[in-house]
C-alpha cells in the first residue's frame, strides 16, 4: 500500500521507500491500475513471462502504459529481446493506436530505441517483424519527423 506524507507531500510505501520512478502515476501514487505493484525489473519481466503464456496484448499494453517511458532503459536493461521488441509494437498497434493513444505510443517507441542492446535486437529481427513493424509506424499519427526518426531506428 502507498502513503502520503503530509510534512513533504511524498508518495511513500509501506517501507517507507519512495514512489517507484518507472511507474506512472495514475490518481494513486504509482498503481498499475488493478495490476498490482510491479515497482522493480523483475516484476516487469513477470508480466512480460504472463503475456508469453497467455498472449493476452491488452494486459501487456496497460503494463506499459502505466510505466514511465523515460525508465525503460532501465527497465529493461540488458532483459530486452527480439520478441519483447515485437509484442512492444504490437501492443502500439493493438491497444495504443486503436485507444488513440498515439502521443504515448510514440513515447512508448521512441523510449524503446533508448534501451541498451535495441540496436543488436532489431539486427536480429526478421524481415517479416520489420514488415509488420514498418505498417506499424504507418498508422501512427502525430509529428511526421519525430516518427521517421523512430521509425528509422526500427529498421
Amino acid at each position: 500500500a502507498v502513503v502520503s506524507t503530509q510534512s513533504t507531500g511524498e508518495n511513500k510505501n509501506e517501507e517507507g521507500k519512495g514512489a517507484k520512478p518507472w511507474m506512472k502515476k495514475n490518481g494513486g501514487a504509482g498503481s498499475l491500475s488493478g495490476l498490482g505493484d510491479a515497482p522493480t525489473a523483475y516484476s516487469f519481466l513477470q508480466h512480460w513471462s504472463a503475456y508469453k503464456k497467455k498472449k493476452d496484448i491488452t494486459q501487456f499494453a496497460k503494463v506499459l502504459e502505466s510505466c514511465d517511458p523515460k525508465s525503460f532503459p532501465k527497465l529493461f536493461s540488458s532483459s530486452i529481446d527480439v520478441d519483447m521488441v515485437v509484442a512492444i509494437v504490437d501492443a502500439v498497434d493493438k491497444y495504443f493506436i486503436p485507444g488513440n493513444k498515439h502521443e504515448k505510443a510514440i513515447q512508448v517507441l521512441q523510449a524503446v530505441t533508448k534501451v541498451q542492446r535495441f540496436d543488436v535486437m532489431t539486427m536480429l529481427m526478421s524481415v517479416k517483424d520489420k514488415s509488420t513493424i514498418s505498417n506499424v509506424f504507418k498508422r501512427l499519427q502525430g509529428d511526421t519527423a519525430t516518427i521517421n526518426t523512430i521509425h528509422s531506428r526500427f529498421s
